[in-house]
Formats: structure tokens, C-alpha cells, sequence
């Protein structure tokens, strides 16, 4: 019998710690991916503020600002999305991530409706997404939701321009 997995938003200090341990678990996972070209994720995130971003998790994700999703079996928090608001109609998703022992049970899938749905019930038109252009697992999952290339919505150092995709789609 296949475990039951539950999606929902991290609430309370235990839930969004488990969120940034999420995080901090992507990016050792983005550092081995990239180890040949250690300057890329150490550029990208210094660049993105992960650090501070790690101690205001509930600022930056969470309401009214955006929301935190888990994903979680009997035993396990198994992976995580988030989206934080641009504007009034605009929200970015951020730290898709999927630990490697729920890996080929769909729950990237499962997580990016369940954020979509979400960012459409909390009133959004459109969500962005940035990631890296050799990530070819998460575009292919994102075009299949309807993701479509977009003009860059964040300014990256020079050196990284080449490297990253931006996407977005309607919400709703």
C-alpha cells in the first residue's frame, strides 16, 4: 500500500524551520549539481541573499507576503515550494525542492499545482519563476504547466545572464 502524502502550508516555528532546512538542503543538492562550476550557485545565491533570506522566512514567504508549501509522508518532510508577492497580481515562485528519497513519485508535480492553486486563491493573475537553463528536469516540468519564457524580472550579475531562464504564467 503506497504511503499517503499530504501537501500544506508550513505554519509555526517547527514547519517553516523545516522549510529552511528544505532550503539549506537545496542548495548543498545545487552544489554538488554544479560542482564544476562552484562560482554559478555561490554567485547565484550570495547574489539572492540566501543567508538573510534563511532568517526572515516568514517575512519573505510567509502571509500576507506568500506562502510556504510541505510535502510530507508518515515519517518524513519529503519537499517544498514557496511563492513571495511581487505586486498585487504578481507572485514568483521560490525553493522547488524535492528530496532525493521522494524522487520519481511525482510530488514536483504535486507541489507546483498545489502552489499554483494556491497563489490563484490568494488572488494572484500571474506567477514567475526564475531557474538555471541546464535544469532541464524542472523547465520540462514547468513548460508542462504552462510556463512560458518571459523577459528577466530580476537583474543578475553580468556573468550569470546567459545561464538563467525566466518563465511565468497565468494564475487561475
Amino acid at each position: 500500500m503506497a504511503e499517503t502524502i499530504t501537501i500544506h502550508e508550513a505554519k509555526g516555528p517547527l514547519e517553516v524551520a523545516a522549510f529552511g532546512g528544505l532550503i539549506s538542503e537545496y542548495t548543498a543538492w545545487c552544489r554538488e549539481r554544479y560542482k564544476d562550476d562552484p562560482w554559478l550557485v555561490e554567485m547565484a545565491f550570495s547574489h539572492q541573499g540566501l543567508d538573510a533570506e534563511l532568517l526572515n522566512l516568514e517575512g519573505l514567504y510567509g502571509p500576507p507576503n506568500g506562502r510556504m508549501l510541505i510535502a510530507e509522508d508518515s515519517r518524513d518532510i519529503l519537499g517544498g515550494v514557496a511563492f513571495k508577492r511581487i505586486d498585487a497580481d504578481t507572485c514568483e515562485m521560490k525553493r522547488m525542492f524535492v528530496r532525493t528519497i521522494a524522487a520519481g513519485r511525482g510530488l514536483g508535480r504535486r507541489l507546483c499545482q498545489a502552489l499554483i492553486d494556491t497563489a490563484a486563491r490568494d488572488g494572484y493573475k500571474t506567477m514567475r519563476l526564475d531557474t538555471t537553463r541546464d535544469m532541464v528536469e524542472a523547465i520540462g516540468l514547468y513548460r508542462s504547466f504552462g510556463f512560458e519564457d518571459c523577459p528577466p524580472f530580476v537583474d543578475y550579475p553580468e556573468k550569470m545572464r546567459p545561464m538563467v531562464l525566466f518563465m511565468q504564467r497565468p494564475v487561475g
